[in-house]
């Protein structure tokens, strides 16, 4: 679903005889705390049992604000997994995540769907409630290979 916002300033015709005053600029809310927090990402090559996967191990909230950020570095993952040889998925390792936001499960839905088209997998790793609450109120902890700890 698209959804598309847009401000539009209606002008305002003053009365005859009277000047109307300067349009107020448009109010911009103040960044929130979590808006502000970097997501730090750290990727490394493991061994599992039938080869070798990529884990991408997250730090920080993962919303609207982040997600672009994570998106490309699953694009990037998957493109150099291609090219290894013995290489089974993605590790996607979220136990440093306080927050996951729509944005981020978005990302992650879209990452599952990219790997088992290339004939890979991805594993999810989260703890905090925070973040596996949101995956099963949607669902998609139905799809996705959701594990509490790293365990191959």
């Amino acid at each position: 679903m698209r959804v598309h916002i847009s401000l539009v300033d209606t002008p305002r015709i003053p009365s005859q005889g009277q000047v109307s005053p300067p349009p107020e600029p448009p109010r911009i809310a103040a960044p929130t705390r979590r808006a502000g927090r970097l997501l730090r990402l750290v990727i490394s090559w493991q061994r599992c049992g039938s080869g070798s996967e990529l884990r991408v191990q997250i730090t920080g909230d993962l919303d609207a604000a982040t997600a672009p950020v994570l998106s490309e570095a699953l694009i990037r993952a998957r493109r150099d997994l291609r090219t290894v040889q013995g290489a089974v998925g993605i590790m996607l390792d979220l136990c440093a995540v306080p927050f996951l936001g729509a944005g981020g499960m978005h990302v992650i839905a879209n990452a599952h769907n990219d790997c088992a088209a290339d004939g890979l997998r991805l594993r999810v790793v989260a703890q905090h409630l925070a973040v596996t609450r949101p995956l099963t109120l949607t669902g998609l902890d139905r799809l996705l290979d959701l594990r509490p700890t790293p365990s191959r």
